[in-house]
């Protein structure tokens, strides 16, 4: 994303309510979007989204609320100026469709679970990181590290990956198991370059 413009309205008709909760792609995926409307950011839950003939990719989501009512309205999607964020750890992004060797190794549901009873270190509001992933180094911002027994840790990292479906990089939050070889802080920049 290069600026932050008003999102560009699409002109598509608006369901009378919310779609049932399974047709809800939040619901599915946890998908954030971030834009901005009336010179105001949000983040706000992508209800839908759907890809027109004239190659604009159309978003349903909910604006300016909390609210009495539940204003929904089409977006077009402009990574120029908006970002997306996907917070379920079951959606795969591109790049971790084929993991290699020495990729971090995300954890699942009921994974490591006695590493979140013990001690954690927060840095807020993150340490600027880099993730293997895809057998390649990928930008992350790490958000907290929990620790566990016998040196076992969990980190949580916030890391962008370029998703062509999208055609820009997103943001996928994930559980790693600790492991320095995979994911290791941003080199400070070398004073005699």
């Amino acid at each position: 994303m290069s600026e932050w413009r008003d999102a560009e309205e699409v002109p598509l008709p608006i369901p009378v309510r919310v779609p049932a909760r399974e047709e809800v792609e939040f619901n599915r995926t946890g998908l954030w979007l971030t834009l901005s409307r009336d010179g105001r950011r949000q983040r706000t839950q992508v209800i839908q989204y759907r890809d027109l003939p004239d190659g604009t990719r159309a978003i349903l989501t909910i604006v300016d609320w909390p609210s009495p009512s539940i204003p929904m309205v089409w977006v077009a999607w402009d990574p120029d100026r908006m970002s997306l964020e996907y917070t379920s750890r079951e959606v795969l992004a591109t790049a971790e469709a084929q993991p290699r060797e020495g990729d971090a190794h995300a954890i699942g549901t009921g994974e490591m679970l006695d590493c979140f009873t013990g001690d954690h270190t927060t840095y807020w509001p993150h340490r600027e990181v880099e993730v293997r992933v895809g057998g390649l180094w990928r930008p992350g911002r790490l958000r907290c590290i929990y620790r566990g027994p016998r040196n076992r840790a969990v980190a949580l990292v916030m890391t962008s990956l370029y998703e062509p479906g999208w055609g820009a990089w997103v943001a996928f939050k994930r559980m790693y198991r600790w492991d320095p070889a995979a994911i290791r802080p941003v080199r400070a920049p070398d004073p005699s370059s």
